[in-house]
Parts: structure tokens; sequence; C-alpha cells
């Protein structure tokens, strides 16, 4: 059985327990304080009272507390009768250090309140990263990127804040109205019943309305995401826009859009509305109860003024915090309606083949990359890929798949690294079974290089150094030596010269400052600095100038004489030289051979070129 939203959150918090408690101790002292200006109230009027009667002294609790058996019994009365004169110097003073030292504690609790959001919401938000990277490439491409993004920024912000909220408030609401309903008790127990009976009626518009708010909250979070994305989108594809003159298609769609969002959010502000005039309406009608039996108790002089004042105004003070839990529990309904938005994601089920154990998994130090596909069957969704395909490549060699789109290329080479797992067969690395290699090593084993470069923001030397694993363990003077080693073989240090800060250039985001031909030399010194024994490459020349083209050729050469390369391309140029060649149709082998066999048979691969 799953736990509740509520649950999961309060085991979030359990590590910080001590920040927890902290906080608690100081609403709970602040709480106790603010129960004082109610008995000052009753000491103020009847000391006031005991002045204008010239009574030389007048006791400072309540008559109900004073003449209790167990208190003539146990306890000194005369230390509570003070003198009527000092009344004018003791109070005050001690309104000044009583209300100093509530100060203090309510900064301690607040501060400590909020630090708990803060800490519960940089661990979702950390476990959250962690899940993404988790999650398999499928799942990746079935999820909508704008609504994760969405669910880091505004979602885990909004959860923080309710949460600070909720905690600080819920805790030092409680505490007062208990403080305050003691010192009810106090003064008239019987009066404390009566106001008692109207406090369950507050919580009839929180229970109704509350579920409706946490609905609403996760309905208007998961629709923030689309809009998120809807803008990413925009920003992603301003050229295509501006040269279709699309701005008024996407205003339009996004207008749309955004008065549905609006009608979710302005049904959530409904009902958040709902609740305070409702807990005051109910407030109200507690007090005037109180207001029409204390002013009874007084005309029958079973209480003074000076304790039906205080009375009436605690009642005040008391429906105040109890109207505010309201307040409170609505609040902490949008929370986890956002809650609920974010557990849906960390709690999604990972489909990426899990890492073995180091009893399991074979790790060799070294592999020399020969690869063989034995029998393999492969379905993406229900589409079939691959039906018993077999293929050899010897280690150190090259391969160059070609044929039309769709034949499954891309398939092969996302299989190799796990990426999808096949439904039957095996696939082998110097004849061990990549099932038996944990995920971790098998991957380090491959190096990428895609179509359209993928950089991070950062220098041309940073994203070099992340193509070799476990880069942490080198010194700084063995990882700049790589670096520089890896810019050469690749070319990069062709384009150096032109940048001020040479490997030390910010490239911004993805590379936005770099040129496609310089992006793909990096993500190719990536490559050689991996020390991988197996490269692939898709399509790395296909959007590339002349130049960038030759330079990347080279490089790939480079490649091929040390390492095993299996290349997507459809440029003669690239795939000529390459050692096999195998044609792919519908997840078939139509043709295998060299350039030079291939053109002989005057098949399928010559008519490609023709």
């Amino acid at each position: 059985m799953s736990l509740s939203t509520s649950k999961k959150l309060i085991i979030e918090a359990k590590p910080y327990l001590p920040v927890f408690l902290l906080a608690i101790a100081a609403m709970a002292f602040s709480g106790l304080i603010g129960v004082l200006p109610s008995w000052f109230i009753k000491i103020s009027i009847d000391g006031l009272a005991a002045l204008e009667a010239h009574n030389e002294s007048f006791c400072i609790l309540p008559k109900q507390l004073m003449s209790s058996q167990f208190v003539q019994e146990h306890i000194n009365l005369d230390m509570f009768y003070w003198q009527a004169s000092n009344l004018y110097f003791v109070l005050p003073l001690s309104i000044i250090g009583l209300f100093s030292l509530e100060a203090i504690f309510k900064f301690i609790y607040q501060y400590n309140s909020r630090k708990l959001g803060l800490l519960v919401v940089k661990s979702l938000r950390e476990k959250f990263h962690q899940h993404i990277n988790q999650l398999s490439i499928k799942q990746h491409k079935d999820l909508d990127s704008g609504s994760l993004v969405s669910v880091v920024t505004s979602d885990l912000q909004s959860l923080q804040s309710w949460l600070a909220e909720t905690v600080m408030n819920l805790f030092s609401e409680s505490f007062s109205a208990f403080f305050l309903a003691l010192w009810l008790l106090v003064i008239n127990w019987k009066l404390t019943l009566v106001s008692a009976l109207v406090i369950p009626l507050f919580a009839l518009p929180v229970v109704k309305i509350g579920k409706s708010i946490r609905s609403y909250a996760k309905k208007g979070q998961d629709f923030v995401g689309n809009n998120s994305s809807f803008v990413a989108e925009t920003i992603r594809n301003q050229t295509i826009i501006k040269a279709y003159n699309l701005e008024t298609w996407r205003n339009n769609k996004f207008f749309e859009e955004s008065k549905i969002l609006h009608k979710l959010f302005d049904k959530w502000a409904y009902y958040m509305a709902l609740v305070s005039p409702l807990t005051n309406l109910i407030g109200a009608c507690g007090i005037a109860v109180i207001l029409f039996l204390g002013l009874q108790a007084v005309s029958q002089e079973l209480l003074t003024v000076g304790e039906f004042s205080s009375f009436f105004v605690t009642s005040i003070l008391m429906y105040d915090p109890i109207k505010r839990l309201g307040r409170v529990a609505t609040i902490f309904q949008s929370a986890l309606g956002v809650a609920d938005r974010v557990y849906d994601f960390l709690e999604m089920p990972v489909q990426e083949a899990k890492a073995l154990t180091s009893e399991q998994a074979k790790a060799p130090e070294f592999l020399e990359g020969c690869i063989e596909f034995k029998h393999v069957n492969f379905s993406y969704d229900t589409r079939k890929i691959f039906d018993d395909f077999n293929l050899v490549i010897p280690a150190k060699t090259s391969l160059a798949l070609v044929g039309p789109s769709g034949g499954g290329k891309t398939s092969l080479i996302n299989l190799l690294p796990r990426f999808y797992e096949i439904d039957s067969g095996s696939i082998t690395i110097d004849s061990i079974d990549i099932k038996h290699l944990d995920l971790h090593h098998l991957r380090s084993y491959i190096a990428f290089v895609t179509q359209e470069p993928l950089l991070f923001s950062g220098t041309i030397r940073e994203n070099i150094l992340l193509g070799l694993d476990n880069f942490q363990e080198y010194s700084l003077e063995e990882q700049n030596s790589m670096v520089e080693k890896a810019a050469r073989e690749s070319f990069v240090e062709n384009f150096l010269i032109r940048l001020e800060n040479g490997l030390d250039s910010d490239i911004g985001e993805g590379g936005s400052k770099l040129s496609i031909g310089q992006k793909q030399r990096i993500a190719l010194a990536r490559a050689f600095i991996s020390q991988a024994p197996i490269i692939v490459l898709d399509e790395p020349t296909s959007a590339l100038d002349n130049e960038s083209q030759e330079f990347v050729y080279r490089s790939i050469n480079k490649l091929m004489e040390t390492r095993t390369v299996i290349i997507i391309a459809h440029r003669l140029s690239t795939i000529k030289s390459c050692d096999k060649i195998v044609y792919l149709k519908e997840g078939k082998i139509l043709e295998a051979g060299s350039h030079e066999e291939l053109l002989k048979q005057d098949a399928a691969y010559a008519a490609l070129l023709k």
C-alpha cells in the first residue's frame, strides 16, 4: 500500500528532525508568552478598580482558580495579591521583558520553519534530478521536457514556500490556541466549554473545500508545465516561426492555453477565498454567544469585570489562530497538490537496465572492441525492428551503416550501450555478453558522436574533459595534457587561435558561440580523450561545410587507426574508407562488403551513390 503524500513529506523531513524540534520548542514558548496579554487585561482592569475603590491590594489570579481547594491547601495565596500602587510600574516592565523574549522565540521558529522547507525541497530537487538521469531513453522521449523543468522551478519553489508557511503556522497557531484555551479554563471552565462547541464548525469549510483546492492546485501546476514546454518550443523554433510568419498562429495557440490555465487557477483562487469568510462567520457566532453568557456571569458576580474582559478578549484571540489554522489547512492542500505532481515523477518506475553488483559484473580493464550481434530480436513499442539479426564487427575495424531512413541503423547503435533492451538473442563485446557488464563500465567502453553535437555550458576544456571516464581521479596536470592531446587529434586547436581564451573559452549554452563544425570537432575530441575501444558516429558530417568536413574526416580516420568504429553516414567521402559497409533495410542486411565490392554488385548500395 502506497503512503499518502503527507507521510512521504514527513519521511522527507525526518533527517532534519533537530531543526524541526528547535522550531517546535520556540513555537511552544512563544505560544505560552502569547497568552500573557489576556492576563494583563485582567490585572489592569481589576487593578484600576482596586485603585478607584481605594483598596490597598488586589488578586491577580481569577476567582475560579483562587477558590480551588487544591490551590488553597497547597499554595501561599498571599504572593498573588499585588499592591495596587505598584500597578503602574510592574505591569509595563513585565510587558517589555516578556515581549522581548517572545520576539526572540518568534525569530527562532520562523527561521527554522523556513529552513526546514528549504532542506526538504533541496532533498526533493536532488532526488528529482537523480531520478531523471535514471530514466531510460524511451521514457525521456515519452516525457514532456517542459513539465520536467516546471517541476524543478515552479513546483518545488511553490512547495518550498507553502511547506515553510504550513509548518510555521500549523504549530504556532496550535500552541497559541492551546494556551489561550487553557487560560479560558482557568478563568471559567463552564463558559469555556460553551465556546469550545463552536470550534468543530471551523473544520467544515476546510474539509469540504480542501479537496477541491488540492485538485485544482495539481491541475494548475500540470498545465504550467505544458505552458513551459510551449514557450520553450517557441524560443527554440524562432527561425521557422519568423520565416513562415507563424507569430500570430503561435500567439493565438498560446492565448488559448493561457485561458485554460487561468480558469484552473481562478477556480483555485475561488475556493481559497471561500474559506476565510466562512470561518469568520462561524467565529462571529461563537463570540456573540460568549458575550451574551459572559455579561450574565458578570451581573451575577460570578466573574469580575477584569476577568470577563480577559475572557472575552481571549476568546477573540483564540478564534483567530483557529481560523488561521483553517487557512493553513487550505494552503497545505495546495502544497499536497503540488507534492502529488512531484511524486508522480519521482515514483515513475525506472525502465533503465539496473546496474549489476560487483560480484555479478565483469569489468575487464581492457577490451579489444570485437562486437557480435547474435540472433537479436528487438521491437520498439509494437513495431518489430530486428528479427534474428546477426552481425560481427572485428576489433579495430570500421563499419559503415547505410540504407534508407527507418531501416534500423540508429536502433542498432542504441542497442549496443543498452539504451534499449533486446527482446532475445545476445550482443557481445570480446565474447562478453553486454548484459553481464555493469552499465557504467559498458558505456565507458563506447564513445558517441551524434549528428547534432551535444555540448554543455562551460568551456571547451570542460566539454572535452567530460569524455574521460572518472576524470576527477586524474591530476590537473594529467587532465590538461590529455585535453590538449585530444584537441590536437581532433583539430580543435586549429580554431583555438581565433579565440581569446583558447581552451578556456566559454562556448555559451549548448555551444551557441561556436559554429557547427567547431562543435563537432569538440565532440570528436571528447571521443579521443575517452580512451573507449568503440566509437559510434551518427551522421557526423551531415550539417558541415566543406572545410569543417575535411577536419572531421581526418579526425575520423585517426580514430579508425586504433578503435572499433561504427559510423552511420550517407556521404561517400565518409564511408568509402571503412573496412566494411552494411546496407540495412527494414532491419535486415541486404548487402555487406567493402566499398569496391558493393560497387561491383551494382545493387542497392551502388544505387544509393548514383
